[in-house]
């Protein structure tokens, strides 16, 4: 942990120009007034790596404490603007330069993270103009240097490299959409540079997770970050086949099989509205079928009930159960925990006008008769029958 007794020094040789009008024009309404302080205090007080430095005078110069210092670094680190580093003895500081508004701009993700702090046209008016239709009379680097000069004039480059224009391109051939795409851009940059994915990656996420065509980053997070299920050992015949088609589906298509295996080939609106909600709450498709199956296995209806399956959902974010094999198991243990609880001797549940299903309370007493029982028995058996039709 830093501490402000703790020493730094500067990378010999790492002078950087303290021109502050890109730093201001472009950085400032991303990284903010305190980001800025410390990179023009660094700038500024800069000695070629000549000597070690305690924290403290930075914070006694800007008048911050360490926390504010330690934030505004790390706002500085995350736009490139400054590289940090620690050896076994103290800390080092590398300066970087701010990009030049060409450079920055054609970055799509910092395009979009300025014009969501100043606006569309306020970000356009930074543009230079466009010299497309002026003849270029620029030599070549072969032009003008010979195979024996070595000298290396790469441009800058920014640190991101997402490749929005081949993403937006894939987008329109396959029909996807951003719901929001300034915030949607950053997201997709940020698990591009978290997961060390291809924009082409990143595509086919987007593209697997998507909702009616829409994209949706946190749902493509709850994808990354899915634990890996080794295999299906420790499910049943039945269990096997739902886990199949809970993640060959999306929920509408899912919900159509099962309904069509208990008798009702319709799909309601309300019925809809639920399974939309449940996308919006960033539950994945498969872990969304599985939560239809269970309600539909432990109510008698051939109708999904909006507040059974909140129960539900409620009950696998808990468990942060985020593939079907831990929903299904989570599932269970709350079935069998329930059974249980009753087979201990639990009293008669009270009475009550709530609309969460008898079920879902601990205290439920199981009064169903041998003829309820049979006709539940066939109502999964049918479920299960048109399940593994749509499985073949």
């Amino acid at each position: 942990m830093m501490k402000p007794i703790d020493d730094f020094s500067f990378v010999k040789n790492n002078q950087v120009s303290k021109d502050m009008t890109n730093l201001i024009r472009l950085y400032l309404p991303i990284v903010g007034s305190d980001a800025v302080v410390v990179y023009q205090y660094l700038t500024s007080f800069y000695d070629g790596g000549q000597k070690k430095h305690k924290f403290a005078e930075i914070l006694n110069h800007t008048l911050f404490d360490l926390p504010r210092f330690e934030e505004a670094l790390a706002i500085l680190t995350g736009m490139d603007l400054v590289a940090f580093y620690q050896d076994l003895s103290h800390y080092v500081i590398e300066l970087r330069e701010p990009l030049p508004p060409q450079t920055f701009l054609a970055n799509p993700v910092y395009r979009r993270l300025l014009e969501s702090h100043i606006g569309d046209v306020a970000v356009a008016e930074l543009e230079m103009a466009n010299l497309s239709q002026l003849r270029n009379l620029s030599k070549k680097f072969s032009q003008v240097f010979s195979d024996k000069g070595e000298v290396d004039l790469q441009p800058l480059q920014s640190k991101t490299n997402f490749d929005l224009e081949s993403f937006k391109q894939r987008m329109t051939l396959d029909g996807l959409y951003f719901g929001h795409e300034k915030q949607d851009v950053i997201a997709l940059n940020n698990l591009c540079e978290k997961f060390q994915l291809t924009w082409f990656d990143v595509y086919q996420l987007a593209k697997e997770t998507a909702s009616h065509h829409k994209i949706l980053p946190k749902r493509m997070l709850v994808r990354l970050q899915q634990p890996q299920e080794s295999d299906s050992q420790g499910f049943s015949h039945e269990e096997e086949v739902i886990l199949r088609e809970a993640k060959s589906s999306t929920p509408e298509n899912f919900l159509a099989k099962v309904k069509m295996g208990l008798g009702a080939v319709t799909t309601t609106a309300k019925e809809k509205k639920i399974l939309a909600d449940l996308v919006e709450m960033d539950f994945l498709d498969e872990v969304i079928n599985i939560m239809v199956v269970y309600c539909f296995k432990r109510n008698q209806s051939a109708t999904l009930g909006r507040n059974a399956m909140m129960s539900l959902a409620n009950i696998v974010s808990a468990n942060k159960a985020t593939s079907a094999e831990a929903a299904l198991r989570v599932l269970s243990q709350h079935s069998q925990a329930y059974s249980k609880a009753k087979n201990r001797g639990a009293g008669p549940a009270k009475q009550t006008s709530s609309s969460v299903p008898d079920w879902s309370n601990p205290d439920y007493k199981e009064e169903t008769s041998p003829e309820e029982q049979a006709k539940l028995d066939e109502m999964k058996r049918q479920m299960l029958q048109q399940l593994e039709k749509g499985g073949d």
